[in-house]
């Protein structure tokens, strides 16, 4: 089970790897400036554009039409934060799926020995959730300086489970020369609450 796993999370590495490479190069070359006829470019373009329209169509950006693609450049900067934005999708989904998949290889541990493993179950439970958190902090706090429009319903998500957090903070502390505070502060408590439950953990396991 756990060498299968283990094959099994290389895999994707590879996989999430390769296309994150192929979506750094197609930003990278539009920064520059490259041509947008260009033929690497291009075929850089035609690998990545049927990511860019699953990424789109996921949080409801009106830019997986093809015919819109047709019709607007490869370097415009709508095109880059369509980059921008699927690399970040990216990345939260590659970091989702190895979390499960370390979750698989400890429930053969849970089963043969479930009284024993009560509070290792009830600490990565935790962790995942702890972990899980940080991400959709993270998440939003990227997509907002993207510029994910609100529309999208993973996005609208992301804001309710978040904003019963951040709303507090930023009524304590206000943004500070138009930035927003309160992600940081909340990262911070955040960190702070989990050593707390695991030092109490510590005490009962």
């Amino acid at each position: 089970m756990i060498l299968t796993v283990g094959f099994v999370t290389q895999v994707l590495n590879i996989v999430f790897g390769v296309i994150g490479l192929l979506l750094i190069l197609r930003l990278v070359l539009q920064l520059f400036g490259m041509r947008s006829n260009h033929p690497v470019l291009s075929v850089i373009v035609a690998l990545t554009n049927p990511i860019l329209a699953v990424t789109d169509r996921l949080l409801s950006i009106p830019t997986y039409s093809s015919s819109y693609r047709r019709q607007r450049s490869a370097t415009s900067r709508s095109d880059m934060l369509s980059v921008a934005v699927a690399l970040v999708v990216l990345w939260a989904a590659r970091t989702v799926i190895v979390w499960l998949l370390g979750l698989v290889t400890l429930v053969p541990f849970w089963v043969t020995q479930p009284l024993a493993s009560v509070g290792a179950m009830l600490r990565y439970a935790l962790r995942l959730l702890f972990d899980l958190y940080r991400l959709a902090l993270l998440v939003r706090v990227l997509f907002s300086w993207i510029r994910v429009p609100y529309g999208s319903k993973i996005v609208q998500f992301l804001w309710s489970v978040t904003e019963p957090v951040l709303a507090p903070l930023r009524s304590v502390l206000p943004p500070l020369g138009g930035i927003d505070l309160s992600p940081i502060i909340a990262f911070f408590l955040l960190g702070l609450l989990e050593r707390v439950v695991f030092s109490m953990l510590s005490w009962v396991f």
